[in-house]
Formats: structure tokens, C-alpha cells, sequence
């Protein structure tokens, strides 16, 4: 059995810019960059994430301050000099890429044969350069930075490429440079970039050359952000602002499946495969329920007019879509591997705080009662279909 951890975590190093001069003098200290709120790698980086889902859509003035919506355990995670004041012993919400023999042996140790990296701070410069061209410039960078420390771990940890949408030309180049730098994975934002859905035959050509690379796109929560009236931010209560703000961590993970479902792309690119991480994994099965009542003949007329797809929903989410849940007690996969064995796979998330630094302890335990053939299938056997279906394996 191959095991594959598709959502782990490294950034890069503090000194990362050194090697890019003139990038460095065009990026802010504080971003983003249309409305600075935090620095990089900073407790007010973290609370930007756990409130902007609510507060980009409040007027400036009318914002909680950044500083009110910090916690004591925020600034537990960013302190020099944290111990487990937060989390896991060896948990780390921003360990920057050094030497990988370390997590090579944590690997071993936990039977990972792959693992997806992902970096915070390539989804945070996504999220937050407002100028495209410099955002390109920047998450090229940090691509070619991250993977040439990976490239002495032996094709066991790759990058997940970070893109911008506004251009598809080089969204379309920087992913085939990446694939050339050994990537299999990339980010992608559930929100539409601009004017274009991901849905718009504009992207066919995109999804073609994701297929032709062999590639797998991640809608990671990172670039995930919900959409919230915001009158819930009139509230003097800086918890209320950030629990409203992470409460629906699926909600345009949810829209984006149905537009990629009910628009045709899984239709018209039958070998390409959506990973969705650390939404949750309940949303899944009632999404797909959802989507095929819509489609049956009762209720099509009255939404759809006429569903035309060859195949049911539920056949393009169990084919096309993966999804994963944290290695946590409230998002067991065992319910979903009964009712949709294709779609749960496997991810550590480590060494972030909301993942497992025994992810196969974790599961060794939780998924006792399934059969091995579902056990096989969400430790790496699903995730590996989804390569394999593209003529290009990730374990060879």
C-alpha cells in the first residue's frame, strides 16, 4: 500500500527574500496590500484569517481593530519561544523549510510514503497582493524557493504550486514549470478570480492542461472564504467576530461543487480530479444527495429545466471529487468511505495545530471497524486513482 498525506505544511525560510533582491523591495511589510492589517507570520496574520471571512465586507472605518480580535492563544503559536503552550508536541503553525531529513524520519515513522506540502505563506500572498503582476512575481518565487529545498527528499515531499487566476496564460505556464520541478498538486481558490467562474468554458483550456500535466488541483480553506451579511460584525464582541467568521468553512467549497458538477466540467474533463482539504468532510454526502435530487426527474424541471449530463452527480463526485477531513475525532471519514468509498483521503495537516502528530495512530484506531479495502483506499489507493487515470502515476 502507498500512503499519501496530501495536506502537510512547510514555509519558507525567514530569510526567503534574500535570494529574490528586487521582489523584496516591492512587497509591503504589512499586508494586504489594498488595506494592511497584519505582517507576515504574526498573530495578526492568523486573526486576519479567523475574521476577514466576515470583515472584507464591512466599510474600513466601521472594522473591528486587528489588535482586539488577537488572542493570548494566537500569540501562543507565533512565540519564539512557544513550547506546547498550543497544540501537539511538535506542532508548529509556521515552520519554516529547512533540512526535510526531519520530516522524512516523522514520515517513516508514520508509514507516509508521499506528502503533499503546502504553504500558508503562498495562500496568504495569493489572498492578499491586490496587484496581479506583482503576485505572480512573487508566488513564482516562492515556488522556485520551496521546491529547490524539496528537491533533496527523493520525490516524497512536493510542493502544491501556488497560481493566480487573472491570467490563465500564466497560470497555465507557471504550472507547467512546476510540473517540470516535480509539483502534482496545486492551489486553487473557490471563489472566481475576477469576472470568470472556474465553470465558464474560458477555463476549459485551463483543465485541459491541468489533465495533459497530470496535475491535481486543491481548494484548500485557506483560499476558501465565506460570504456573510455584514451586520453580524455589529457586534462589540471580538469572538463572535471570529467564530461567525469560521463557522462555514464549506460554504464556497459547496458552490464551487456544484458549478463544476451542474456546469459540465467534470463532463467535458472526465480525467480531472478536485481535492478539497480542510473543509470538513459531513458536507459532502448531503451536497451529493442534494444535487441528485435536482437532477432526478421530479424535481429537474423546476431548477435545472432539464438535466442533460449522462451521468448522475453522485457518478462525477465519486469519480472526480476527493475529499479529506482533519485527523480529529469530529471528522471521521468511516460514514462517507460506507456511502462513497471513492471520495475520503487521507491528510496529517501536520505539524499545524488542528492536525495529528500521529495521524496513524489516529486512524489505526478510528477506522478499525471498516473493511481494509476502504482502509486501503483512504490511507492512498483513492488519491492514486485519480493520478493513474491521467497515464501519469504518482508512485511509479
Amino acid at each position: 500500500m502507498t500512503v499519501v498525506d496530501v495536506d502537510s505544511h512547510f514555509e519558507p525560510g525567514h530569510d526567503w527574500l534574500d535570494e529574490f533582491p528586487a521582489l523584496e523591495r516591492k512587497l509591503p511589510v504589512r499586508f494586504p496590500t489594498d488595506d494592511p492589517r497584519f505582517e507576515m507570520a504574526t498573530p495578526e496574520m492568523f486573526a486576519w484569517f479567523v475574521s476577514d471571512d466576515l470583515l472584507r465586507a464591512v466599510p474600513r472605518d466601521r472594522r473591528m481593530p486587528m489588535e482586539r480580535i488577537v488572542t493570548a492563544g494566537m500569540r501562543a503559536l507565533y512565540d519564539p519561544d512557544r513550547g506546547l503552550a498550543v497544540g501537539y508536541p511538535g506542532s508548529d503553525q509556521h515552520l519554516p523549510l529547512g533540512d526535510p531529513r526531519p520530516r522524512l524520519e516523522w514520515m517513516d515513522a508514520q508509514g507516509i510514503d508521499v506528502q503533499n506540502v503546502i504553504s500558508g505563506t503562498g495562500y496568504t500572498l495569493a489572498r492578499a497582493i491586490d496587484d496581479p503582476a506583482l503576485g505572480r512575481e512573487a508566488l513564482e518565487a516562492l515556488n522556485t524557493w520551496m521546491t529547490d529545498r524539496l528537491a533533496d527528499a527523493g520525490g516524497r515531499l512536493l510542493l502544491s504550486a501556488n497560481l493566480r487566476y487573472e491570467d490563465l496564460d500564466w497560470a497555465i505556464a507557471e504550472l507547467t514549470r512546476m510540473r517540470g520541478r516535480g509539483c502534482r498538486t496545486f492551489l486553487l481558490p473557490s471563489e472566481p478570480t475576477g469576472d470568470t467562474p472556474p465553470n465558464h468554458p474560458d477555463y476549459d483550456r485551463f483543465w485541459s492542461a491541468v489533465t495533459d500535466l497530470a496535475m491535481v488541483p486543491i481548494v484548500h480553506v485557506g483560499l476558501s472564504p465565506a460570504v456573510y451579511h455584514p451586520a453580524w460584525a455589529n457586534t462589540d464582541d471580538p469572538a463572535l467576530i471570529r467564530v461567525i467568521s469560521v463557522l462555514q468553512p464549506f460554504q464556497q467549497a459547496l458552490v464551487f461543487l456544484n458549478a463544476m458538477v451542474l456546469g459540465g466540467v467534470l463532463e467535458r474533463h472526465p480525467d480531472l480530479t478536485v481535492v478539497f482539504a480542510e473543509h470538513g468532510i459531513d458536507w459532502i454526502m448531503p451536497a451529493t444527495m442534494r444535487m441528485d435530487a435536482l437532477a432526478s426527474p421530479g424535481l429537474s424541471p423546476l431548477l435545472l429545466g432539464e438535466y442533460r449530463l449522462p451521468l448522475l452527480p453522485s457518478e462525477y463526485v465519486r469519480r472526480n471529487i476527493r475529499v479529506t477531513p482533519l485527523p480529529v475525532a469530529h471528522e471521521l471519514p468511516n460514514i462517507t468511505l460506507e456511502w462513497m468509498p471513492e471520495v475520503p483521503i487521507f491528510s496529517s495537516d501536520y505539524p499545524h495545530f488542528e492536525g495529528s502528530g500521529d495521524p496513524a495512530g489516529h486512524y489505526e484506531k478510528e477506522l478499525a471497524s471498516v473493511s481494509d479495502e476502504a482502509r486501503l483506499a483512504f490511507m492512498g489507493a483513492n488519491l492514486a486513482e485519480c493520478f493513474a487515470r491521467m497515464g501519469d502515476p504518482l508512485v511509479p
